[in-house]
């Protein structure tokens, strides 16, 4: 499943790489390559939020399941 989820962020980032001067109409690719690390890096970091609040929540259900068991 993980290589998977690579293999389709390695597509997404082709995909934007591509269409990022078009969508916002860039002169320069410099441009567009500023506004695809600042895409990247807002996706990452929503996915690093998202992975944290997943383990937050597995952490919780332990703690719980082994205060009941006790």
């Amino acid at each position: 499943m993980s290589l998977v989820w690579l293999a389709s962020l390695g597509v997404l980032a082709v995909v934007v790489a591509v269409l990022t001067p078009y969508v916002f109409r860039t002169e320069s690719t410099w441009q567009a390559a500023a506004w695809l690390v600042m895409l990247v890096g807002t996706v990452a970091f929503i996915a690093v939020l998202v992975r944290a609040e997943r383990l937050i929540g597995r952490l919780g259900r332990q703690a719980d399941s082994d205060a009941s068991e006790g």
